[in-house]
């Protein structure tokens, strides 16, 4: 008898040790999401955007994940930087609700950005847009996700400027 509780423990170990490994429906979605998104051509990274109290008043950090639409060559003479944060900040002119600007505003851009905002396929927390890039950060918490619709999205911010 002893023996077969022996065995019984080797076993539920070694089954509890596969099933703890294996990932779970959300990693696999996250995982389809992310290969979807590098398919059509986007870079994905783990990374937000850093709190800057002292010059817009956003005091907590924007985590999320980043999904990046790099410009191959960029428009010369385009100089444009912005970004936008959905976050309590000082610089909130021109913006919808719960938007600030991060780091500085530009009030030329406040209509048009509002207009993404509102159409933004995703639940997103903040858009910035260089002259090399473009890009959203989100938690990643949609019910569903399009990546050629995000793409097409990130190439309306890159038109901004």
């Amino acid at each position: 008898m002893a023996v077969w509780v022996v065995i019984l423990l080797v076993v539920m170990m070694v089954v509890g040790s596969v099933v703890w490994v294996r990932p779970s429906p959300r990693d696999k979605r996250l995982a389809l999401w992310r290969r979807d998104a590098i398919m059509s051509g986007l870079k994905v990274k783990l990374e937000g955007l850093a709190a800057e109290p002292k010059e817009s008043g956003i005091r907590d950090d924007v985590e999320g994940v980043s999904y990046i639409l790099f410009k191959v060559s960029p428009t010369k003479g385009d100089e444009k930087k912005w970004a936008v944060v959905k976050s309590e900040g000082w610089l909130q002119a021109g913006l919808p609700e719960q938007w600030s600007w991060y780091k500085e505003e530009d009030q030329s851009l406040s209509e048009a950005l509002s207009s993404l905002i509102k159409n933004a396929p995703l639940p997103i927390l903040a858009i910035e847009r260089t002259p090399y890039l473009s890009r959203v950060i989100w938690k990643e918490n949609a019910g569903n996700f399009d990546s050629q619709k995000l793409k097409e999205f990130l190439q309306q911010v890159q038109a901004t400027f």
